[in-house]
Parts: structure tokens; sequence; C-alpha cells
């Protein structure tokens, strides 16, 4: 019986391992994504005390923060291969959870495992498996998410209702993506709310979804209050590598063209095709019907205001969550409509993931399809990789690191650093003047501003201090060293 079993489970378990391989392999051909290179610098530096205890607490997003945290503390050598494996892990748990799901739903077990392998081997969820642990965390709250939307009209049920809050909190704390998934969905939450509730004591009834997220967010904001001494001090500290950006050496912000928003009303068509098909099958069904179109127009708005604030990933990223959308579809649709037309859409989700893949141009899904392939993978951050190579075996160095802590996962370790949590940086900070050998700078004309050691000494970038001289130039970053002639 167990071996009847294990052998159920066989396709995806093999989807699992492939996953896992996947992200080795891509690790070991040279591809970190900026978000994993960001939180492994920010989780070395809190591991080795150089972060306030302050500006841990108000970190965000805090779920990825405090994975990569006790992931570290227990296996100290895994570095951002841990974290890359980690998050292969977390995508072959949903895959899991798909092929559950399915088959809970009628579909046979060859059909499950035809449409977990379909899925899985999307190329724009590939994508989003190996970015990072808080974007396959956002997928697992949009799952979660959506097997609440489906079913909370047809019976309003205690776990449904749960599900929907649980998934939204999931996602709203994982990436700041997800934050915007949260806030796109609040208008289309009335399309799966019973239709008595909703005339009756539609306040009473959002209330009782979004308050464990509404009650997170506002907890939230209270400890950046106390802590920080500024309610909303998190919103300013979401950095381009957390949100899944990756650097940009132009310096410019991304705008809502059309361009973009065409692409973004494209991808989650080819990607998601299911979902119309779904909405077909379902005539009849009114709940249904309610719930994809839901799930849909989340997705989308998602996108669309992404763009707006300069949120957007790339098209591929954030195309993979017509993935997970597409596997509620299959998981919720109608037992009696079975035909099988929802293996040939989610084949058409693949190919249009591929297609997507091939055309974004974004250069952090550039870096990854240069890793697939087997070709030299470019540096996501060309400054910063020169700023860890001049601070390489350095000791002494005066750094707000927590402005860049890419830099401290480039140099593999945060020995000698005196970040914001020193008691040489707060000397410093008071007297307005340092014992280090070498003094790290962020130009304050660059879109973040100066950090905490430009405000220390605000010409510092552009003059210099007496007794150092330039050791990098950087259009955002400068290294200055300590001249061997000059007195300590």
């Amino acid at each position: 019986m167990t071996a009847r079993r294990i052998t159920s489970y066989a396709m995806p378990i093999v989807l699992g391992i492939a996953l896992v391989a996947l992200a080795f392999i891509l690790h070991a051909r040279g591809y970190v994504s900026a978000s994993n290179l960001d939180l492994h610098g920010r989780t070395l530096l809190s591991l080795e005390g150089l972060i306030r205890f302050e500006d841990i607490v108000t970190a965000f997003p805090p779920l990825p923060y405090i994975t990569g945290i006790g992931l570290n503390h227990f296996v100290p050598v895994s570095g951002t291969a841990g974290l890359a494996v980690l998050s292969a892990v977390l995508a072959a748990a949903l895959v899991l959870a798909w092929f559950w799901a399915f088959r809970a739903n009628g579909l046979s077990l060859w059909e499950a495992s035809a449409a977990s392998a379909v899925l899985a081997l999307n190329p724009v969820f590939l994508r989003g498996a190996t970015e990072g642990i808080g974007f396959i965390l956002v997928h697992w709250g949009l799952w979660l998410t959506a097997l609440g939307m489906f079913s909370l009209r047809r019976g309003e049920r205690v776990n449904d209702l749960m599900l929907v809050s649980l998934g939204l909190c999931l996602m709203a704390f994982a990436h700041p993506f997800g934050m915007v998934l949260v806030f796109a969905s609040l208008p289309f939450l009335a399309l799966v709310i019973p239709i008595d509730r909703l005339r009756i004591a539609p306040v009473a009834m959002y209330l009782t979804l979004l308050f464990p997220v509404l009650f997170s967010i506002a907890s939230f904001i209270y400890v950046n209050w106390v802590f920080a001494d500024q309610t909303f001090d998190f919103i300013g500290a979401v950095s381009r590598e957390s949100a899944g950006l990756g650097a940009d050496p132009t310096g410019r912000v991304p705008v809502a063209d059309w361009r973009n928003i065409s692409l973004a009303l494209v991808s989650l068509f080819a990607v998601c095709p299911i979902a119309i098909g779904f909405f077909f099958a379902a005539r009849g069904m009114a709940p249904l019907r309610y719930a994809v179109l839901a799930l849909f127009l989340t997705v989308l708005a998602a996108m669309l205001l992404a763009l707006s604030f300069g949120l957007f990933p790339s098209a591929a990223l954030a195309a993979s969550f017509g993935v997970t959308a597409a596997a509620a579809c299959v998981a919720r649709w109608p037992i009696a409509r079975l035909k099988r037309v929802e293996l040939l859409l989610l084949a058409a989700g693949a190919i249009g993931g591929a297609l997507l893949v091939s055309v974004d141009t974004a250069p952090e899904t550039q870096r990854w399809k240069a890793a697939l392939a087997n070709r030299p993978v470019a540096v996501s951050d060309p400054e910063l990789a020169g700023v860890a190579r001049a601070l390489s075996g350095r000791e002494d160095v005066l750094f707000d690191a927590e402005a860049a802590p890419a830099v401290i996962a480039l140099r593999e370790d945060a020995a000698g650093v005196w970040s914001s949590g020193t008691q040489q940086f707060r000397t410093a900070s008071i007297r307005g003047r340092t014992d280090a050998s070498t003094l790290v700078v962020r130009n304050r004309e660059s879109d973040y501003g100066s950090d905490r050691v430009g405000r220390i000494f605000p010409t510092l970038y552009e003059k210099g201090l007496p007794g150092y001289r330039l050791h990098y130039d950087g259009a955002r970053w400068r290294v200055y060293e300590l001249s061997s002639e000059a007195p300590r």
C-alpha cells in the first residue's frame, strides 16, 4: 500500500527534485538573483550584529528576512545557495499542493500528473521559483487566496474565510509586489462575497475578510513608529533589489508607458488562457464565474499598479502569477465538465510563457536566461561588485552597509565593517570624524540620496576628507582610503 501511494506521487516528487536541481545548476553557473544577494547581505549584517535592532524589526518585507536569518543561523555555510535551494523547495511544495488539489477535484492520476508537470515546467514559473523566497511565498499566498475565492460565494465556510485572510497576510509581508496584490484585490473581493451578505452587511463582511491583514499591517506600522519614529519608514526602505527589480545603472525609474502596459496585459492572457476557458466552462455557475473573474482581474490590476509605482519586476516574473491562477482554475474546474480541455489550455499557457521569457528584456531575466543556456552570466550590479572588490580584505571600513547589503554578500563576509549598529559608527556620527581606514559613501544625487555616512560627512562624496584618497570611483558610490603618509 505504501509503495502504491509513493508511486502515485511520483510526478510531483520528480518535479520537486527537478526544481531543486535547477536551483543548484543556475547557482553553480553564477546566477544569484538580486533579491537573494540583498537578502543574504542583510542576513550577514544581522547575524554579525552590525545592524541596529530597530532596523531589523522594521525591515520590509519581514518574512524572507526572518527566514534568511533562521537559515543562516542553523546552516551558516549555506549562503546564497541555501536561499536558492529553499526557494526551490517551497516551489516544489507548491507543486505538490497543486497535485493534491487536482486529485481532490476528480482528475485521474495521469491527468493530475500531466497538469502538474505542465504548470511546474512553464518557463515563467521556473523564473519565479528561482527568484527568491519572498517571491515564491507570494505564490503561496495567491494560491490560498484563490482557493478561498472559488469556494467563498458558494458556501461561505469558515475555512474559506481563513484561506482568503491567510493568503492576503502572506502576500502582504512576503514581497513588495505581494503588498500591491493585496491592494489590487480589494475592489474585486466584492465579486466573491455571498450576495446576501454583500447586500445586508458589506462592511462587516469586508472587515471579516480583511481584519487579519489590516491588523498585521497596523501592527507593523506601530512597530515602525515606536522604533523608527516614522510610521511609514518601511516604505522608503524598499530597495530595487528586494523588490526583484535588480540594478538600474541608468538611474531611471520605470514608467508605465504603453509598451509596458501592453506587455503586462498580453503576458497574463498568454500565460493563463485557462482562465478564459474556465469562464465559459462554468456557464450557469455564477459563483465560479465571479471567482475566476476576481482572481484574473486582481493579478491584472496588480501589474498595472506595480507599473504605476515603479515596482513592476519584469514581465516574466509578474506573469508567473498567472501560472498559480491557472492551477487554481484546474483545482476548481467543474467536475461534470472535465473534458481534458484544461490540459490543452495549460499547454498553451506554457507555450505563451516560453515566448514571454524569450522577449523579456529585463536585466535580471537576461541573466537568468544566460545561466540557463550556460553562457557567461553578467554581474547583477557592476558598481556594487566594484565596491565589494575594493573592500575585499580591508578592516576598519566605515560603511552604511544597510544601504547596499549586496556588497556584503558579494564580499562574502562582514568582517571589518563598521556599519550603523557598531559603536565606531555611532561615535563617528556624534563626533563628526572617524578613525576608519576606509570610507564608503553614496552620491546624494542618486535615486536614494545620501546614505548615513554621507549625512555625517556631507561633502565626502564630492571632495573627500583630508588624509584620504580616492580608491574607487563610481556614479553612485565612492571608496576613500587612508593615505599612507596621513597620521591615524
